[in-house]
C-alpha cells in the first residue's frame, strides 16, 4: 500500500489551492491509517466519500479559477479532472459493493495521480495565475 503523506504535496504557490491539496493528502493519509488499523467497511466507505466530496469541490474551485482567468489550457486540465473523477467514483462504487481491496487500489491510484497532476498541470496553472496577478497589479498601479 502506498504511503501518501502531506509532506509529499508539492506547492503551486496559490495559497487556497495549496491548502486544498494539503487537505486531500491529509484525507488520503487518514484513509491509509484506517485501512492499516482494520477499520470497519462502513468507516472506510465514509472516509472515501469525504475524500470524493473534497476532490470534487477542489476540482470545481480550480475550474472556476481557470475560467475566470481565461486559462489557455483549461480544456486539457479539465479532461484530467474528469478522468480522475470517473476513476475515483468507480472505486467508490466498488467499495459500496463490499470490495475492500478497492480502497487500497484507490490510494495507489491517487498517490500517483495527485503527485503527477499537482507536479505538472497544477504547477502550470499556478504559474499562469501568479503571472496574471502580477500583470493586474502592475496595471492597477499605473
Amino acid at each position: 500500500m502506498p504511503n501518501i503523506r502531506v509532506t509529499e504535496c508539492r506547492l503551486i504557490d496559490i495559497a487556497d489551492v495549496d491548502a486544498e491539496h494539503q487537505e486531500l493528502f491529509r484525507l488520503c493519509d487518514g484513509l491509509q491509517h484506517a485501512l492499516a488499523a482494520g477499520a470497519s467497511p462502513s468507516d472506510i466507505r465514509s472516509l472515501v466519500h469525504v475524500l470524493v466530496v473534497h476532490a470534487a469541490a477542489h476540482f470545481a474551485h480550480e475550474e472556476r479559477d481557470m475560467h475566470a482567468a481565461r486559462y489557455p489550457h483549461q480544456a486539457w486540465h479539465q479532461r484530467q479532472h474528469r478522468a480522475a473523477r470517473t476513476k475515483v467514483l468507480a472505486y467508490e462504487r466498488r467499495l459500496g459493493t463490499g470490495d475492500r481491496e478497492a480502497a487500497g487500489q484507490l490510494l495507489q491510484f491517487l498517490s500517483r495521480w495527485m503527485n503527477d497532476h499537482i507536479g505538472i498541470a497544477d504547477r502550470m496553472l499556478g504559474a499562469f495565475l501568479r503571472n496574471r496577478r502580477r500583470v493586474e497589479t502592475a496595471l492597477a498601479s499605473r
